[in-house]
């Protein structure tokens, strides 16, 4: 049934004209435990200038396990590039850390170069078989085991015998941490050139002269471990790049040794710097002396990661450098408590208020969330998102703290860090040494695409009209099409919410029914490199208090069932069936199994057989939107329908026409009461057909439920105002909101109650202004 094909894509790779989407979740916390909700608010922006884009309306956010495997997803509708959805985290999952990921269509046409990423901790304690108190420690890796290793970065790219030139280094353990070091360059006569010392982070910088004809080596320590290691390679002939930058300028000294400079006298050298890929200067120097310096105004120069090179007279480039560029154009965002303490449950209210440089309003979409401090921040925002770690592939650790103003140090850090791990993996310089391949299309809405062919013959039938009607669409419920010559249909921007039921038709230029209707499996995930894996557990005092939370919460949840026990799901794990979203277990159900005869051929057809012959199966309420075909079953009080299997394949795209079926196309019905890991049944029919029954005469008309996009649900948040449960309210998450603007004064106000836990509360803001110029806020309170 699924032809996996993409999209159609223009012959002309020239009329798809090239964009680059860069899209960023806020999620509440990066801590959770199973049986909470994970909320997010999503913001798709161009990716070149942060500025909120509508090139694509749909988003692809995706929950991934340790094991890189989907365990969730979600199709989330992006309007004016702001969305928002929630994930509910099931209770079988086990302790560990996991992913979120989103991407659009287009994205998948670049790789990983423009997917979000951003891992959180789950826990379980269930699974585990531990309450809070009796939890073993998580296991923490003996770092005196982890490898070590350092390495050189000479600014430029290379060291030049006879030129002093900057270098960084970096030190590394093999899970990504910096180690502090120290150490010496060393001459082969036994002489100490140069020390260096990082810092914290296993970061630093030096000044070295390396002399013709010298060989070197380095020597130093991890802490007290001793190492030893080898100077980047030392070109004979060569010129440097030296770069600085202040608020206003960009200062660059380009010098050229001896043998370089007799060879490039009196030529010219360019200097080009470049944005996104895109040019924003370039300028000529002409080498009269061995040192020439040039300084380069900034103003009007993109906010954001630049890159500079250094092309010799025959246009090659020689050195090469990455700096950020920080412009005047910033927006200051602030979120104020109305007082520095408060008492459980009583009324919060918070002012925020967004200015730009000059102190106007400005016009901000952002999300927030009030969080129990015992939550750690991870140190990222929206702004290093989009200005840095979206543009420097590996992991950054702290990333906001290079845009914090109160970080006095944070240009120096910031121009450390592109130095070593910038200059190897920028984005933009990776996309222009590869050729663009374009396979996927944005998508301005839900696509469905298929193909019709022949009842008998697998030939394709070109020139048919498809019509698709949606009683519960948004805007238009009528879509037409035509089939291209190999058979193929596409419709896009469709839009609707949630499972909806869908007609498709086929026919032909007279108006009469014909071919084979066939229907594209809708979305096919995006392979990409699996997750590292974490072995480091979480601090023992979060671990605990999240347990305990857990246990608590479990005992006098609102509404929410508990998961089957971990024991019974094992017991039956011999017994289970694998669906294309979900394992379930009979829990010694009996199947109920109809081998079809002669004498069952005087039902009406599939429907009638189940209603009367199958015990449980009841029909189709009036109410329900997917049409009165098909039959139902109880579960946990109401009426579901059941999942199908035709001859041991899933039925994905939930076709009612295998109701209409006659008796005599079918060998046999099997009715399986099943049970999934959250304790729900679920009732799964299956069919073996005969060969004719999947070529029977109303294959030229698809009756299905698609699910569209995902609505998001609300945080629910209590009002102490009247009177309130007795229960404790243990809320990790005080308060979440996905989408607030400010008015035209620049300001919003948010008002909710807390709830008993005595903590301190962390708020964080993140957004979008309408200039596009992200921003993010944080403040605190205390409860007690």
């Amino acid at each position: 049934m699924a032809q996996q094909k993409t999209a159609p894509v223009a012959s002309d790779q020239k009329s798809v004209k090239l964009f680059f989407e860069k899209s960023y979740l806020q999620l509440d916390r990066s801590y959770y435990s199973t049986g909470e909700d994970i909320w997010f608010s999503a913001y798709l922006v161009n990716g070149k200038s942060s500025s909120l884009t509508a090139t694509s309306n749909s988003l692809y956010v995706e929950l991934l396990s340790p094991k890189s495997e989907i365990l969730d997803r979600k199709m989330i509708r992006i309007d004016g590039g702001l969305g928002r959805g929630d994930f509910k985290l099931k209770d079988s999952i086990p302790s560990g850390w996991y992913a979120i990921r989103a991407y659009t269509n287009w994205m998948r046409n670049f790789g990983d170069d423009f997917v979000f990423q951003k891992r959180i901790h789950i826990s379980n304690n269930i699974i585990e078989n531990a309450s809070y108190f009796t939890r073993n420690p998580g296991s923490q890796t003996d770092a005196a085991n982890l490898k070590k290793s350092i390495a050189f970065f000479p600014e430029g790219g290379a060291l030049v015998e006879g030129l002093t030139g900057i270098v960084a280094f970096k030190t590394n353990d093999n899970e990504g941490n910096g180690i502090k070091a120290s150490g010496s360059i060393i001459s082969s006569k036994g002489d100490t050139v140069t020390t260096f010392q990082s810092t914290e982070a296993g970061m630093g910088i030096f000044a070295f002269a390396p002399k013709a004809s010298e060989k070197y080596r380095v020597e130093g320590f991890y802490g007290k471990e001793k190492f030893a290691s080898e100077m980047p390679a030392i070109l004979k002939k060569g010129l440097s790049l030296h770069v600085t930058t202040d608020s206003l300028n960009i200062k660059a000294t380009i010098s050229a040794n001896e043998p370089m400079f007799n060879e490039l006298k009196d030529k010219s050298v360019s200097l080009v710097i470049k944005h996104a890929g895109d040019l924003i200067y370039s300028g000529s120097v002409k080498l009269s002396k061995a040192t020439s310096s040039v300084s380069v105004s900034t103003k009007g120069f993109p906010n954001g990661i630049s890159i500079i090179t250094l092309l010799d007279d025959a246009n090659r480039p020689n050195c090469e450098r990455l700096v950020y560029i920080q412009n005047e154009n910033k927006v200051k965002l602030s979120i104020i408590p109305g007082k520095n303490s408060y008492k459980p449950r009583e009324k919060v209210v918070l002012q925020l208020k967004a200015t730009d440089f000059l102190g106007q309003p400005a016009k901000t979409s952002f999300s927030l969330a009030a969080v129990d401090g015992l939550v750690p921040d991870d140190g990222n925002d929206i702004v290093s998102y989009l200005m840095l770690q979206s543009e420097v592939k590996g992991e950054i650790k702290n990333a906001a703290q290079y845009f914090d103003v109160k970080n006095p140090a944070r240009l120096k850090q910031l121009d450390l860090l592109l130095l070593t791990q910038g200059w190897r993996d920028y984005i933009w310089r990776k996309l222009a040494d590869s050729a663009i391949k374009i396979s996927y299309l944005p998508e301005p809405g839900i696509t469905i695409k298929g193909l019709v062919r022949e009842k008998l013959a697998n030939k394709p039938l070109p020139d048919m009209n498809i019509t698709l009607f949606g009683s519960n669409f948004k805007g238009d419920k009528l879509y037409t099409t035509k089939t291209d010559q190999d058979g193929h249909y596409f419709l896009d921007g469709l839009n609707w919410n949630g499972n909806q039921a869908i007609k498709i038709s086929s026919k032909d230029d007279k108006g009469k029914k014909g071919g084979w209707l066939q229907i594209d499996t809708l979305i096919k995930p995006l392979n990409l490199l699996p997750l590292k894996v974490i072995d480091a557990g979480i601090p023992n005092t979060l671990n605990a208090e999240i347990g305990k939370r857990m246990d608590y919460n479990r005992k006098y949840k609102f509404g929410d069932s508990i998961s089957l026990n971990d024991i019974e799901i094992k017991a039956n794990a011999g017994k289970r069936l694998m669906l294309f979203n979900e394992s379930l277990s009979t829990f010694g159900y009996p199947d109920q199994v109809f081998n079809i005869t002669a004498a069952d051929y005087s039902y009406k057809g599939l429907e009638h057989f189940l209603l009367t012959k199958a015990n449980g199966a009841q029909t189709i309420d009036d109410s329900d939107s997917t049409g009165g075909e098909g039959v139902t079953f109880l579960s946990n009080g109401k009426k579901v329908r059941p999942r199908i299997l035709i001859n041991n394949r899933e039925d994905l795209f939930e076709r009612l026409d295998y109701y209409s079926l006659t008796m005599d196309q079918i060998n046999q019905v099997t009715v399986r009461h099943l049970v999934n890991n959250e304790a729900k049944d679920v009732y799964v029919i299956s069919l073996n057909l005969k060969d004719e029954a999947l070529r029977g005469s109303n294959l030229d008309l698809l009756n299905i439920n698609l699910n569209g996009y995902y609505t998001a649900r609300t945080f629910y948040s209590p009002d102490y105002a009247g009177p309130a449960s007795q229960n404790k309210d243990l809320r990790t998450t005080i308060f979440w909101s996905p989408s607030v603007k400010t008015n035209e004064k620049g300001e919003a106000t948010i008002m909710y109650f807390n709830g008993d836990n005595k903590a301190g509360i962390f708020i964080k803001a993140e957004g979008i202004t309408d200039k596009g110029i992200a921003v993010s806020a944080k403040a605190t309170y205390k409860v007690q």
